[in-house]
């Protein structure tokens, strides 16, 4: 097996010369010290070692913590500080960077090889569980790409429909301000917000423009139906409730619980926009879709009634400003 690389970040060159004696003494294959944040860099870049011992004063525009949190977001290797300092605004500053240690110097020699072998030890671990977590998202995924292209083939929409709906909403949220992880959570949403129609009769969805009476009794239901097989999935994000409230009008005329305004999921009103323009621009075997700027024209004379004057206003923005499409 080979010997874990460690690089020693510690501007005393003979404090860190020490410390990289210890570490050979231990098996550990320790052969630089850096003497500042930038040769640190530089040497991970060469060396590509398993762990970084840090101290917290450096030279140069970055200490250590400022060092230890560019190491941990880009090369996803674990630090353990090395310092002098106790006081509490190190400490708070260096939990900020989620560390794999913090010794006080004087230490002894066994103190810092417990220290490291515990750091390779919660590395490899968590990055097993970030393995297994990109498998099960993959599988999730999988799941939920059956499961929409199944709804596709019930429902009355065109090929793609969930897809050009989930780039609509993911790019509603980035201009409405949200961040990576509530954009992806929209976007898992417009996947499946129309589960429920797989438990409606095909004859409902066909056609929705025209349901009367107990035909349109049935279709209001899906939604709900949507919740109920989504609510048993413990997701990151309140996908179910996302799904549940997609057609609920921004007054409060929408179904299925008559809900209005702020009591909506910003997430489900950003995708009662994207569905709409989605709805109104596809061809179907009943009509054919609007031009984009008819569809627009729809989607503003809406503002305020069905849809959140916000949305709507971020969704012109992107097509008449930003040159946003679909395709």
């Amino acid at each position: 097996m080979n010997a874990k690389k460690i690089l020693v970040v510690e501007d005393e060159w003979i404090v860190g010369d020490q410390i990289c004696r210890n570490l050979r003494s231990f098996g550990y294959d320790s052969q630089n010290v850096a003497a500042s944040a930038v040769e640190a860099f530089a040497l991970i870049e060469e060396a590509k070692p398993d762990l970084v011992l840090m101290d917290i004063v450096l030279p140069g525009e970055l200490d250590g913590i400022e060092a230890a949190e560019r190491i941990r977001s880009r090369y996803d290797l674990p630090v353990i500080f090395l310092t002098a300092h106790t006081d509490g605004d190190y400490i708070f500053r260096a939990k900020q960077t989620r560390p794999f240690g913090y010794l006080i110097k004087p230490f002894n020699k066994m103190e810092l090889h417990t220290n490291i072998e515990m750091a390779l030890h919660r590395h490899q671990l968590e990055k097993e569980l970030q393995d297994c977590k990109k498998k099960l998202d993959l599988t999730l995924q999988g799941v939920i790409d059956a499961l929409t292209e199944i709804t596709e083939m019930r429902g009355p929409h065109s090929a793609g429909h969930h897809q050009r709906v989930k780039k609509l909403a993911i790019a509603l949220a980035a201009e409405l301000g949200m961040n990576g992880f509530q954009a992806e959570g929209v976007g898992l949403a417009a996947s499946v917000y129309d589960i429920g129609l797989i438990n409606v009769p095909m004859e409902v969805i066909q056609d929705t423009s025209r349901l009367t009476g107990i035909k349109l009794s049935l279709y209001r239901t899906y939604p709900t139906i949507g919740y109920g097989i989504l609510k048993k999935i413990d997701f990151s994000w309140p996908i179910a409730d996302i799904v549940l409230q997609h057609r609920e009008y921004y007054d409060g005329t929408g179904f299925p619980r008559g809900m209005k305004g702020e009591e909506i999921l910003q997430e489900a009103r950003i995708l009662a926009v994207a569905d709409a323009l989605e709805e109104l621009t596809s061809h179907r075997i009943y009509q054919r879709g609007l031009p984009q700027e008819e569809a627009l024209t729809v989607i503003r004379n809406h503002s305020g009634s069905r849809y959140d004057p916000e949305v709507v206003a971020a969704c012109l923005r992107l097509f008449n400003e930003k040159g946003f499409r679909t395709e």
